[in-house]
């Protein structure tokens, strides 16, 4: 099983779980028998004992299903069984499952019922018996219905949960209920966590619902009560939030954060959306970046929605930029966006850009994109180049599209093609 099935599959047998709970606490009785004064009522036929009561020794059975996902069904279907008519037992088995797909679903099944009415003894089970990452999903269940119910006492529970991420998933939870009906007497308790570890979560948690209303007040406060990552997050989500309604005065934001991934992210995401609005101005706010890499990946992403509202207008801008990096990335952007649309357009713009390394990186560019709907034209055009002309990568990548698309013609016209044995060595699949 791979890595992200394995951490995906207890939260699938959980949700199986859940939907078979549901299912059976909510089917409607069965209908009265209809009346009749001439019939006389013949009681039904006594339910099958394994059907209506269920065992811990139905459980092994289920659990040799080889299927997965029948497996994780049979079983769901018959611990919730039992849990609904046995929570003891219920409990009891869960105590002799092996670590596994199994054994997550069930243990926060029956702790999650246990918890409706003993909170208390549910907490300390939980204490005992939580072992994995998954199963530490159970304080989030727990501390959302505490929080639900009253917020005195679901503060007052967490004195019982266990530092890490069971705490940090008990306090996401109940900050993000508490926020949700008063946003300033949650962010107040939030802020009186003497744990740092405790505080941070309960704060990113209410600026969340913060941002959602008032992205620019989020990053204000988020910039005086939190740091690092948490810091990061609150402030790229806000920024997120305020650049779907408000492009242009995320824009003016993005240049005052920090260097590194933030402002990256931020800066990429401005530059899509400015660029769809308003292109000049995005091409204007592009001067505010820090040259280099965040510079080159906004303009990159203004250009995939310039394309979009008129792919000739960017051509004279970027004949325009000075040769370097900067050139050589936008031209090789901005060829494969062309080649999608008008291949023999984006040659001929490559081929008349001055400065060479932007001419070669965009010439590869528009040949690969080119060939991704017409692999053997793209492939014959850039066989016909004079030599020198365009890179190895501007053949070699048209004929790999041309090999996945129709193998035997690809071969066919390898053996035959006017081309240096060295080159034709080099196209040779592997």
């Amino acid at each position: 099983m791979s890595t992200l099935t394995s951490r995906l599959w207890p939260i699938a047998a959980l949700l199986v779980l859940v939907g078979v709970l549901v299912v059976t606490l909510r089917r409607p009785p069965a209908p009265p028998p209809s009346a009749s004064v001439d019939a006389t009522p013949t009681p039904p036929p006594p339910a099958p004992p394994s059907a209506s009561a269920p065992t811990p020794a139905d459980l092994p059975r289920a659990l040799g299903t080889p299927d997965p996902r029948t497996r994780a069904q049979e079983f769901g279907t018959t611990f919730l069984a039992l849990l609904a008519r046995e929570p003891e037992l219920a409990l009891a088995h869960v105590r002799t499952l092996p670590p596994g797909p199994e054994r997550t679903p069930a243990l926060i099944a029956t702790l999650d019922a246990l918890a409706r009415s003993a909170p208390e003894r549910a907490l300390t089970l939980a204490r005992e018996l939580v072992r994995t990452h998954d199963e530490a999903n159970l304080y989030s269940l727990l501390f959302d219905r505490f929080a639900r119910e009253e917020l005195p006492s679901a503060v007052q529970r967490l004195a019982a949960v266990p530092p890490g991420l069971p705490r940090e998933n008990a306090l996401r939870a109940l900050a993000d209920i508490w926020a949700t009906r008063d946003t300033p007497a949650a962010l107040a308790w939030a802020q009186t966590l003497p744990d740092l570890a405790d505080r941070t979560p309960a704060l990113e948690t209410t600026l969340h619902n913060v941002l959602s209303r008032d992205p620019l007040q989020a990053i204000e406060l988020a910039q005086k009560i939190l740091t690092g990552p948490a810091l990061d997050r609150i402030v790229l989500a806000s920024l997120q939030t305020l650049t779907a309604t408000d492009p242009q005065g995320a824009s003016t934001l993005v240049p005052l954060l920090p260097p590194g991934e933030t402002q990256t992210f931020a800066a990429v995401a401005v530059a899509r959306a400015l660029g769809a609005k308003d292109p000049d101005a995005a091409i204007t706010w592009l001067t505010t970046l820090p040259p280099g890499q965040v510079q080159r990946l906004a303009l990159n992403n203004i250009l995939t929605e310039w394309v979009r509202r008129d792919d000739t207008a960017p051509a004279p801008y970027l004949e325009k930029l000075p040769p370097g990096p900067g050139l050589d990335s936008a031209a090789t952007h901005y060829a494969g966006l062309l080649a999608a649309r008008a291949p023999a357009r984006a040659v001929a713009w490559a081929q008349n850009l001055a400065h060479e390394s932007a001419r070669q990186a965009a010439l590869v560019s528009a040949a690969s994109a080119w060939a991704q709907s017409e692999p053997a034209a793209a492939t014959l055009w850039a066989t016909a180049q004079p030599t020198g002309a365009l890179p190895l990568a501007g053949l070699t990548g048209p004929f790999s599209y041309w090999l996945l698309h129709d193998a035997p013609a690809a071969r066919a016209w390898l053996a035959t093609a006017p081309l240096p044995p060295e080159t034709k060595a080099k196209l040779q699949p592997k």
